[in-house]
């Protein structure tokens, strides 16, 4: 288990600005590393309504199950995670997380919602690279696939709002890439996979 603030600052890209920053990071294809992100909520979206994202993230090395919830700066989210032995979309949340020891639940059950209520939402896969700028200031590519849509965004996570802002400011103006607003992941899946269903 742990607990963390994370601040991140994000941009969408287009395809050419994302290869061009791969190759400027030297990041190669062997470099990259898949994700599989399993997000979930009640049937009404309590969880969105209180602008809290929770998934299920499946990579080679771990499963994380990881509840995000705001904080009074835009940049930074809480981020409670509980390390998994497995996962399996055969079996309800219930069944596999323990009630006793979950950190995530215990947060969930606080903010009035039961484990039993969670249902899946949806599924994006995400293949990231990262480069470490200098100490605290890590640089992340994601490309990311959800229903037949690819979309390419660059993240930065730092340790200090303020000056990562000024960073994240320099990059993209060092690499001539316009300010574009980046939702969560979660908000994008969920949005494109409503307009596809309409």
């Amino acid at each position: 288990m742990s607990k963390e603030m994370e601040i991140e600052f994000k941009n969408l890209l287009n395809k050419d600005e994302y290869d061009n920053l791969l190759a400027e990071y030297q990041l190669s294809e062997s470099s990259l590393k898949t994700q599989t992100n399993i997000y979930f909520d009640t049937p009404d979206f309590k969880l969105k309504a209180k602008k809290m994202g929770l998934r299920i993230r499946l990579s080679n090395s771990t499963t994380e199950f990881t509840l995000k919830t705001p904080t009074s700066n835009q940049h930074t989210l809480l981020e409670v995670t509980d390390y998994l032995s497995s996962f399996t979309s055969e079996l309800s949340l219930v069944e596999q997380v323990s009630l006793e020891t979950s950190e995530v639940a215990e947060y969930l059950i606080h903010e009035g919602i039961q484990l039993s209520s969670l249902q899946s939402i949806g599924k994006l896969t995400t293949t990231r690279g990262e480069v470490s700028l200098q100490s605290n200031v890590l640089l992340v590519l994601d490309k990311s696939l959800y229903y037949g849509k690819t979309d390419y965004e660059l993240e930065m996570e730092v340790a200090d709002a303020k000056e990562g802002a000024l960073i994240f400011k320099d990059i993209l103006k060092k690499h001539h890439i316009p300010v574009r607003q980046a939702d969560k992941k979660i908000a994008r899946m969920l949005a494109y996979k409503q307009q596809t269903e309409a």
